[in-house]
């Protein structure tokens, strides 16, 4: 399996998760039973989206108030950047970048933060986008006419690497399992048509060709996903196409399919925005449906499928190494797969809940499984050994995040405000 420097980072330090808590009331009903190790520590946070990251030393935990850096033996906070409900927090390695808008419509600017002390490193903006990389970040700012200007600098220095002024220029706008709010490689990023890494559409491509619902580079091969079948297609077929970058020409077409729904209805996406992914896989390796409803891993590169599962079942979550597969893509058992392989690792019940609440999350790390559940309407989190399966705690709440040895939960504490608990498990 060919691995990236993303993956041999996230084996090294943790995978990371972003998810969203729900409004809580005033009042704390009876919560389902609680197992598992007691809470390390605990913050008390603003209720909605939270972003959970380990970099190194220091845990950063954004919400709609802050981006803190806390010591994760402790809980301590270090340090504190004030955040609003529309920013984001993107990691890239060992530095963190905070984006935030500005009172223009659909401009950002954006700082870029060590998050072992929390200093700014630098700052830019307005600009009309922002895209972050492991070592880069490639800002883009249009004038009159839809002429737009692509500017990479460093991540760290904030150095201009190049520029470039178009009319066209293009950028690809997916990576495969890259989990949120973690960002890819530069390589993965763009097209480049000349060899020298500037992000120019290959030569040829129509937009209209490269207009799919995801655009990913492997290689020097443009990928485009197709996520609208023709009418009368009822087996939710996801058409993929692969051009050669330099002389664009076509090189192969392929069908794989999304899940269904327990009532029939397509899921379209090949994996719940939820995750956080934008395709589960390992880079060049992306999991999918078949025809007959059983999953499988697809081979970007070559266009063809390394392995299908024996028994029915939809991919919904996975990190390169392991695939949580659902009986429908909205409900029913879970079982869990080897990502290479296709061997059944575990199997376990349904959790409760179905896929399209507010309050379903899962994530997948290498050595743990999260998935959020109910009971009577009451949220809680189940968390799993990724290899055996084994039940290592039911905690009341939403799901925060996740580790590699630890999780967070929000549960109910007062109007507006959670506790969030840093458990290690």
């Amino acid at each position: 399996m060919i691995r990236s420097r993303l993956d041999i980072w996230i084996a090294a330090v943790v995978l990371l998760v972003s998810t969203a808590g729900v409004s809580c009331s005033g009042i704390s009903p009876r919560l389902p039973s609680r197992e598992g190790p007691p809470a390390a520590w605990s913050l008390s946070v603003p209720t909605g989206e939270s972003t959970t990251a380990v970099i190194g030393r220091v845990a950063v935990i954004a919400n709609d108030r802050a981006v803190l850096g806390v010591d994760p033996g402790s809980g301590r906070e270090l340090w504190r950047v004030p955040s609003g409900e529309d920013d984001e927090v993107d990691v890239a390695g060992a530095l963190i970048v905070h984006r935030q808008k500005t009172s223009t419509a659909d401009m950002v600017r954006f700082t870029v933060i060590d998050p072992a002390n929390g200093r700014t490193l630098w700052q830019d903006g307005p600009v009309g986008k922002v895209q972050v990389t492991q070592d880069s970040v490639l800002t883009t700012v249009c004038g009159a006419g839809d002429s737009c200007k692509i500017t990479r600098k460093d991540l760290r220095t904030g150095k201009v690497r190049w520029r470039l002024q178009s009319d066209d220029v293009w950028l690809a706008n997916a990576a495969v399992g890259v989990r949120r709010p973690l960002v890819p490689d530069t390589g993965r990023l763009f097209a480049s048509r000349r060899g020298d890494g500037r992000p120019l559409p290959p030569a040829g491509i129509e937009r209209s060709d490269a207009a799919g619902w995801y655009t990913v580079v492997i290689g020097r091969t443009l990928i485009t996903t197709d996520h609208d079948p023709e009418s009368g297609d009822e087996n939710c077929t996801v058409t993929i196409t692969a051009h050669q970058a330099e002389t664009a020409h076509r090189m192969w077409t392929r069908k794989v399919y999304s899940g269904q729904k327990a009532d029939g209805e397509c899921e379209k996406r090949l994996v719940p925005s939820s995750t956080g992914l934008d395709l589960i896989g390992d880079g060049r390796r992306i999991a999918a449906s078949t025809d007959t409803g059983r999953p499988q891993v697809f081979d970007l590169a070559s266009g063809r499928t390394i392995w299908r599962g024996d028994a029915p079942g939809v991919p919904i979550d996975g990190d390169g190494n392991t695939l949580l597969v659902r009986e429908h893509a909205d409900t029913g058992a879970l079982t869990s797969l080897d990502f290479t392989t296709g061997r059944v690792l575990w199997k376990a019940p349904d959790p409760g809940l179905p896929g399209k609440s507010a309050s379903w999350q899962t994530a997948v790390t290498q050595k743990r499984i999260a998935v959020s559940g109910a009971e009577d309407d009451h949220p809680f989190v189940l968390v799993y050994d990724a290899a055996t399966g084994r039940r290592l705690g039911r905690f009341p709440g939403w799901l925060q995040g996740l580790g590699n040895d630890w999780v967070a939960i929000g549960h109910d504490a007062k109007v507006n405000t959670l506790t969030y608990d840093f458990i290690r498990v």
